[in-house]
């Protein structure tokens, strides 16, 4: 019982390292891990295309049937492909303005709520914070480059982290 535990311990330990490695990469590279996530998905999507492309060509040749919807979509499967390769940082970016001006937009629309509220002074007050707040997370947002793939690596780091610190402790405990 006692060495399953233990066995059981070091596979998370050396789990938990590889996700520390994997969030210290994630959190200092951000925009490498996009471009690599973006060759990724880019080359699926061309290998799926391909693969329909390829799939007409063997209908057509051995049934003599025309799957035209199945080459189309393979077109434009590739075409997408390339697309994300090629545009991947056009991407983020896109994402990255969507959501900042979404929380400026929310922000916006708070603190003219606030303004024209004005009757209780603490929520006032909290209210307008608030808002000011959100303004600022949302310009944030929109200007700092690849801030979701950092934090992500960040919170990453943290739970290796903790994981790795309750082995210690658990590894001390035990002797």
């Amino acid at each position: 019982m006692l060495s399953t535990y233990i066995k059981e311990n070091k596979n998370s330990l050396f789990s938990s390292i590889v996700f520390l490695l994997f969030g210290i990469i994630l959190f200092t590279n951000p925009g490498g891990i996009l471009a690599f996530l973006s060759y990724i998905a880019g080359g699926i999507l061309i290998a799926i295309g391909v693969s329909n492309i390829l799939s007409y060509n063997k209908t057509l040749k051995h049934l003599n049937i025309e799957d035209k919807p199945k080459l189309i979509s393979g077109i434009i499967i590739v075409i997408l492909g390339i697309s994300v390769i090629l545009f991947s940082s056009f991407i983020e970016t896109t994402i990255r303005l969507i959501c900042g001006g979404w929380i400026i937009y929310t922000g916006i629309t708070r603190l003219i709520e606030a303004i024209n509220n004005k009757t209780n002074q603490n929520t006032y007050i909290a209210s307008l914070v608030i808002a000011v707040l959100m303004i600022s997370c949302g310009f944030f947002v929109a200007l700092t480059t690849n801030l979701v793939f950092s934090l992500i690596g960040l919170f990453i780091m943290i739970y290796a982290i903790l994981d790795i610190s309750e082995y210690i402790i658990q590894r001390k405990k035990t002797n």
